[in-house]
């Protein structure tokens, strides 16, 4: 069986270390029983990079063959550039190949847990009382930003008004959207910050909320937790996972060929 590489993203803060760990081995506790080898790399911050761990990962497989899952909620430049070059290089010092499985979102399990969290923070408040500011990253691509978009509560409502904002980079921004809320007569807001792990954003998001409320007194706000450590994440890398496995199972050849006999593994396409 393929082993399985989950390409994170990498922090230097401690909790969120300890939160993508604890999720690594709740995925290798779910394929135990599958003797399935399941290895961490990181494009940052965080070791081993992903580069050596696809490379340490491909040497005793037998079928010199890894399935690299991008733990990332959207298609940002990680995801489609900086984790493809690292395991290219991995695959080439190992020796073997490599499936690469998809991002995880949008999925609906990410958008329910994300759901979990608004209304654990919401406490006592009712939904026709709360505004929800949607907290996601921020990044100039907008495919990105509308993975964010799309895995919102705004199609299942969960509260009175859905606000989406950006951490950074994308607008509206935290204070933008705190604003627009309140401005739209918002006096109870549940800030979700749409992240997988505790980190950097996270804590920004915690600094931008509670200088905003410091300026309006007449308005509660609450930070609800990240998506963190939790079956419905792990069972979405599994899903990843098993899906590329069959995917590869049902090729006739390693290297497929497409149009006029152009092969386009591991090439950037633009196709108009």
């Amino acid at each position: 069986m393929s082993a399985l590489v989950i390409a994170g993203h990498g922090t230097r803060i401690g909790r969120g270390q300890e939160a993508c760990k604890a999720l690594i081995d709740r995925v290798r506790g779910m394929l135990a029983s599958e003797g399935v080898e399941v290895h961490d790399g990181y494009v940052e911050l965080t070791d081993p990079p992903v580069d050596d761990a696809v490379a340490e990962a491909i040497v005793p497989d037998p079928d010199k063959h890894v399935v690299v899952v991008p733990l990332m909620i959207g298609t940002g430049g990680h995801v489609r550039e900086d984790i493809p070059e690292a395991y290219t290089a991995g695959a080439k010092r190992g020796g073997g190949s490599v499936s690469y499985a998809p991002h995880l979102g949008p999925d609906p399990r990410l958008r329910a847990a994300a759901r979990e969290r608004i209304t654990e923070a919401m406490g006592e408040w009712t939904p026709e009382e709360t505004t929800v500011i949607f907290l996601g990253r921020g990044t100039s691509l907008t495919e990105t930003n509308a993975d964010h978009v799309r895995l919102g509560p705004g199609q299942e409502p969960v509260a009175r008004q859905v606000v989406n904002g950006f951490i950074q980079v994308a607008s509206p921004d935290l204070t933008t959207a705190l604003n627009q809320a309140h401005g739209q007569g918002a006096r109870r807001i549940v800030v979700m910050p749409h992240y997988l792990f505790p980190g950097r954003l996270e804590d920004w998001a915690h600094e931008q909320t509670d200088a905003w409320a410091r300026n309006h007194p007449d308005a509660e706000v609450r930070v609800a937790r990240v998506i963190g450590d939790c079956d419905a994440l792990a069972e979405i890398v599994v899903d990843r996972y098993r899906d590329a496995v069959q995917a590869r199972q049902g090729q006739t050849a390693e290297t497929p060929v497409y149009l006029s006999g152009l092969v386009l593994r591991d090439r950037k396409v633009v196709i108009a």
